[in-house]
């Protein structure tokens, strides 16, 4: 799970997780791509290597041994125990989740084995390790390198000749839970467990877009996100978070990082409501997007449509460097694999709204949606109609079509979660999410 605490700190985060992970280099950074510096006491440094083997950046296992970790290689994975009596992690080929002690998180990607050793995504070194040992480790954002805290687990400075510990506090490693719970049946209790997070688009000072009616975006979008939110509810295995539940503001920047935490180390969906608008008051009918750099003059358009309260809020404070950094951020985040299963979720929304909207169905689009940028999750923004339009204007407006709409992608949340089974990352199925 991914942390965030200021606005501006948040972006850093996720610009340094997003530059380490992804194997890139940040503007200014005299970083390399096959490397990760680590820094330790006295001055003294090393550097991991990173490897690309499937397209997104890796340490062989070897690296932790190097930050003071006793490995155990097995065909189906590896355990790890930090110094002595420490945590003890637990990886498995080819799935994103990994246990630490009795919890377990997600990766956005999967250890898997090649080179010769194992694999382990870079994002648990640069992110998660800071956060879970953070008495041991720390990440600095402006030189993105790793730094030991802990000097006894220095290599040198620790007992070479250890091994991974057999038991911890009296329980073998082998036999679960200290309260003799099936450490298999906890764990799959808890991957089918998902999280949706709703986020109803604009609120408080902010209204959106306004039809000639008077009808105002953030009220359509709330009253669908309050239907949505009662639909789900009913779902025993679906937990359901928004981002907000009355006519209030929450910034753009702060959205995705709390609907992350939110999702822990469940499956997750975002899903973020808006009304559309155009010059044309005859343009009409729906749409769905997922994060990627817009092609079109509309998808364009719609995008500074919606990243506009940025641009305002760089002319009251200090958002300039976030608003500057939004096309790195968006052009960096094409590379994770939720673009490919942002796109399926925005295919069977579409096709589930299409059974109950009268206007056309305008299909799915991309745009570099600043709502978007930071969610660690499958997410999309529906566009669910044109207020500029007058009839459009007067049915978003009637709660039984509201409510037709929540149902609607209700049943295409459901639709793709049935598709996107817990570690099984980018085999999610593409068959059937599309309505015959």
């Amino acid at each position: 799970m991914i942390t965030h605490g200021s606005r501006g700190s948040s972006v850093l985060g996720i610009l340094a997780l997003l530059a380490m992970t992804l194997g890139g280099p940040a503007p200014g950074s005299a970083q390399t791509d096959d490397s990760l510096v680590v820094h330790g006491p006295d001055d003294a440094s090393l550097s991991l290597p990173v490897g690309r083997l499937r397209g997104y950046s890796t340490v062989p296992h070897e690296a932790l041994l190097q930050l003071g970790w006793a490995v155990e290689v097995d065909p189906s994975g590896l355990r790890a125990q930090l110094g002595r009596g420490g945590p003890l992690v637990e990886f498995s080929l080819d799935s994103p989740f990994f246990r630490w002690d009795d919890q377990l998180f997600q990766m956005v990607s999967e250890p898997f084995s090649g080179g010769g050793s194992i694999q382990i995504p870079l994002q648990f070194v640069a992110d998660f390790l800071p956060i879970l040992a953070g008495e041991a480790y720390s990440f600095s954002p402006d030189e993105r390198a790793l730094e030991v805290l802990d000097a006894s687990l220095w290599p040198g400075n620790r007992d070479e000749t250890r091994r991974l510990e057999a038991t911890r506090g009296g329980i073998a490693i082998q036999s679960g839970f200290a309260d003799g719970s099936d450490p298999d049946r906890e764990e799959e209790r808890d991957l089918q467990e998902r999280v949706v997070v709703i986020d109803p688009g604009h609120g408080g000072s902010d209204p959106g877009a306004t039809g000639s009616g008077g009808r105002r975006e953030k009220d359509i979008a709330l009253a669908i996100g309050r239907y949505l939110e009662a639909e789900l509810r009913g779902d025993e295995d679906i937990e359901v978070y928004m981002t907000r539940d009355r006519d209030s503001w929450i910034d753009l920047w702060e959205r995705g990082p709390r609907a992350t935490e939110w999702k822990g180390s469940h499956s997750g969906v975002f899903i973020s409501i808006h009304a559309n608008s155009s010059p044309s008051s005859a343009i009409r009918g729906f749409e769905t997007y997922f994060l990627s750099e817009a092609r079109t003059e509309h998808e364009k358009r719609v995008e500074a449509i919606e990243n506009a309260p940025l641009l305002r809020q760089a002319d009251s404070n200090d958002s300039d460097v976030e608003v500057l950094d939004l096309t790195f951020i968006q052009r960096d985040l094409e590379k994770f694999n939720h673009g490919h299963w942002s796109n399926l979720l925005a295919e069977g929304i579409q096709a589930e709204i299409e059974d109950v909207h009268p206007g056309p169905n305008r299909g799915v689009k991309q745009a570099g949606f600043a709502v978007l940028t930071n969610v660690l999750m499958p997410a999309v923004l529906v566009e669910v109609g044109f207020i500029s339009n007058r009839a459009e204007e007067r049915i978003l407006s009637q709660g039984e079509f509201q409510r037709e709409i929540a149902v609607a992608l209700a049943q295409g949340v459901r639709g793709f979660l049935e598709r996107y089974p817990p570690g099984q990352g980018s085999t999610v199925q593409d068959e059937g999410l599309r309505k015959e």
